[in-house]
Parts: structure tokens; C-alpha cells; sequence
């Protein structure tokens, strides 16, 4: 069913052979950095951190000081490294149930005791923007704040502005399988600077060196028949998600702000890219199948780093994973966040969310990189009208 010795990686892109010549050209990654993320961003203040697990940390502090209040609300199926960050900053996890489309609920966030929490975090999934006037509106009303996270969807934009700058604060994430993959990294955007030391704005001096040999071992890690074999091996744990409130916290790592600069010029055209393979690939699962595809809605710019797709039934979305896996199928992260037994003593209120039970039970992953090309996408679509 599938082709030999063929793993495809769920997300990232190769990195190209321009971005390693900039990576060795560019004199002062750093400011450069930090000059094109602000201009993307309306001149918005950004500091930089260790991973974007670790910009939500800071955020996260930032705005439970301001509040005097301990309580954080995120959507009950969401990455794990948003309760984490949570968790390390001190702070106590309120889950937000989701709609159908996987979308803060509102009806459920209009119930919350809002007036006990620092912030609402919409996330942004699979590179969707998710509209957010109505939480910021909610969100004043009570004093809470709101976080607009684009770990997955830097260069996404709505009518309501680029994902990342429609609220205060903005998350942005450098790590693998991002949009930005330089392998690390993350930053806060803020609307208004922080007050001076309330805030550690920090990186690394650029390292070319490390940045080059992390950017070859990606790079070979990806290739299917070598991610075939690393897959194999359990003790590497690939595909497997975890959470870990004791992650490495303070500057951005050096290999990651070299790569990250040489990286970003290219952002809009891999952007592009993906989204046409996402597109493309939801019209063939629209046209030939049961299964939903997630994606943006009318006059929103998705990004997609991979595309999500609800099955018609747990049972039909599990074989597909099985039999798609070697197509880099996932079923992403593996439960609500109400099943992670080491949150729950941090797990603030009721913790039943039937709707992200549903959505987790139901959601599968596909590639939109390159890998993806239309005799995959074919061959897809065959297997899951086979199911």
C-alpha cells in the first residue's frame, strides 16, 4: 500500500541551498532578524526567546502580574506546550472547549468566570486563523487579556490584521515544522513595550557553524528512507508529543537566530507553496471523500504547515492514520488536555469539553510540503476511499 523504505515527514520543509548562502553571508543576523519581523508586524516591539514555549512563558508572566490573577484559558485541545508554558510560569490552566472547526467556543467562553483570568489564548491551529474580535471584546469587558498565537500560522492575516498583531500580545514560534523552521526559537510581539526589566530580551550571539550542521542533519533526518529508519527506533521517540513544563528557558539560541535570518526572505514563497498544496489537496478530499478539511475561511490567508481534516468517525480516522502514516499522515496532538495526567493538579474548574473530545477523536494531519506532490496526493485520496 505504500512505497518502500518511504517515511514523509508530517511538516517543515527542506532548507534550501539560498538560505545556507545567506546564513553565511549575512553580517548581522540579529538586527536583520528582528528588522523584517518588525516591519511585518506594524513596527510592533518583538523580544526574542529560547523556543516559543518559552515567549508564552513570558507573556504569560507578564500579564498575571499585571492582572494580579493566576488562571490562564486555552483551548482543551490545543499543543501542549501552551499549558506547559502555563505551568512553568506558575499559574494555574482554565480549558476552553472548541467548536466543530476546532475554533475557540464561544458560547463556552461567554460561561467562564473571566474576571479570575490573566489571559484567553486563541491558537490558531494548522495555520487557520481563527477570528478574534469577539474574544478580545469578551476579554476587555472582564480585564482579562488576549494572546494571538502564530506558532503555526506566521504570515497569516484576516480582515482583523496578521495573525500575531490582532491582540496586545503576539506568539511566534522558530522551532521544527513551523512555518520559520530554523530548528529553535521564539519570540513575543507586543503591542506596547513592555516596562523596562519586566521583560528578558535576549539572544545568543549568531552561530553559522552550529546553524550549518543542525540544517544538514534536518535536513538528512527528513529524507524519507532516513526518517523511516529513525522512526523505528523508539528510544528517539519520533512522532511522539510530550509535556514538559521544564524546558529550557532565556535567550534564543545563537544556531537559531543565524538560521531563522537567512530563512525569512523566503517565508512568503514557502508560505505560498504550502497553502496551493493544502488547497489542492482539500478540493480532492471535498470531491472524492467523507473527510472535512479545516481551513480558512472566506477573505483569511491561511498558512497551512500541514493540513487538518476531520473523519467521519474515530474508527475510519484511525485506520487512516495507520494506513497513511507512511505519507506522513499524524493524528497530531494524541488527547484533549484534560487527559494529561501530570496538568490536572493544575487544571483550574470543569474539565469537560465534549467538543474537543470529538475533534481529537476525529482529526488527521496531512503533508503540504513539497514531498506532497499530486501522484501522493492521488495516491491518498485512493487509499482513503478504500477505507
Amino acid at each position: 500500500m505504500g512505497e518502500p523504505f518511504t517515511r514523509l515527514a508530517p511538516g517543515g520543509s527542506p532548507i534550501s541551498a539560498r538560505a545556507l548562502r545567506a546564513l553565511v553571508r549575512e553580517e548581522h543576523p540579529e538586527d536583520a532578524l528582528r528588522q523584517v519581523l518588525r516591519d511585518r508586524f506594524d513596527g510592533r516591539v518583538l523580544t526574542l526567546h529560547a523556543s516559543g514555549r518559552d515567549a508564552l512563558r513570558v507573556a504569560f508572566g507578564l500579564l498575571a502580574r499585571r492582572t494580579g490573577r493566576v488562571e490562564i484559558a486555552i483551548p482543551a485541545y490545543s499543543c501542549f506546550s501552551i499549558p506547559a508554558a502555563a505551568v512553568a510560569a506558575g499559574l494555574r490552566v482554565r480549558l476552553v472547549d472548541i467548536d466543530p472547526t476546532g475554533r475557540l467556543s464561544r458560547t463556552f467562553l461567554e460561561n467562564l468566570p473571566l474576571d479570575h483570568v490573566a489571559a484567553v489564548v486563541v491558537a490558531n491551529l494548522f495555520g487557520v486563523p481563527e477570528p478574534i474580535s469577539d474574544v478580545v471584546e469578551l476579554a476587555d469587558r472582564f480585564g482579562a487579556g488576549v494572546i494571538d498565537d502564530a506558532a503555526q500560522t506566521l504570515g497569516g492575516a484576516s480582515p482583523e490584521g496578521p495573525v500575531g498583531a490582532r491582540s496586545e500580545i503576539g506568539i511566534l514560534s522558530f522551532g521544527r515544522s513551523k512555518p520559520l523552521s530554523a530548528l529553535g526559537g521564539g519570540a513575543v510581539v507586543w503591542r506596547e513595550a513592555p516596562l523596562e526589566g519586566a521583560v528578558a530580551d535576549a539572544a545568543e550571539p549568531p552561530n553559522r557553524g552550529s546553524a550549518l550542521l543542525r540544517a544538514a542533519f534536518y535536513d538528512f533526518a527528513r529524507m524519507p528512507p532516513t526518517l523511516r529508519a529513525l522512526a523505528a527506533i523508539p528510544a528517539l521517540g519520533i512522532g511522539t508529543t510530550e509535556y514538559d513544563p521544564a524546558f529550557v528557558q532565556g535567550p534564543m539560541p545563537g544556531a537559531a537566530v543565524a538560521l531563522a535570518a537567512a530563512l525569512l526572505p523566503e517565508l512568503d514563497t514557502a508560505n505560498r507553496s504550502r497553502r496551493d498544496c493544502a488547497l489542492a489537496l482539500a478540493q480532492r478530499l471535498n470531491d472524492d471523500t467523507e473527510f472535512t478539511p479545516l481551513l480558512a475561511a472566506d477573505g483569511d490567508i491561511g498558512i497551512y504547515p500541514r493540513l487538518g481534516a476531520l473523519a467521519p468517525t474515530p474508527e475510519l480516522r484511525d485506520a487512516a492514520v495507520i494506513a497513511l502514516r507512511w505519507l506522513g499522515a499524524t493524528a497530531m496532538y494524541p488527547t484533549p488536555l484534560d487527559k494529561i495526567a501530570a496538568l490536572r493538579p493544575h487544571l483550574a474548574g470543569s474539565t469537560d469539553c465534549p467538543g474537543a473530545r470529538d475533534f481529537c477523536e476525529r482529526l488527521i494531519t496531512l503533508p503540504t510540503h513539497a514531498g506532497m506532490h499530486r501522484r501522493r496526493v492521488d495516491k491518498a485520496i485512493e487509499i482513503i476511499r478504500n477505507l
